[in-house]
């Protein structure tokens, strides 16, 4: 049986790392539910390391408070984040493969 997958508009409330975003997900008839979500497939450096801190800051580059964007989840992580892709921009560019792009973290 294939994995089931939920596509949800979310709002960015805050970045937290390189790879963990704050969001309030839009579930539907009204529900929302406010979450750090764990970007799928990608590990950034820890904050309070330089590499972290500059993970951090460029994802803020890339994602304000207030943003619409879309998160796609299949599942949670092992601590019940919701673990996903998260698409950003009117594209729907994949933050998780923009963060590996530019060097702030890495494919796993």
């Amino acid at each position: 049986m294939a994995a089931r997958t939920w596509t949800v508009p979310a709002t960015v409330v805050d970045v937290v790392d390189g790879d963990t975003i704050r969001l309030d997900l839009d579930l539907g008839w009204h529900i929302r539910y406010t979450a750090r979500a764990r970007i799928a497939a990608i590990n950034a450096p820890e904050v309070r390391t330089l590499a972290g801190d500059a993970a951090r800051a460029y994802a803020r580059t890339l994602l304000q408070p207030g943003d619409q964007v879309t998160f796609v989840s299949a599942k949670l992580d092992k601590y019940g984040r919701p673990l996903g892709r998260l698409l950003y921009g009117t594209a729907g560019r994949d933050f998780g493969a923009d963060m590996v792009e530019h060097g702030h973290a890495t494919a796993v």
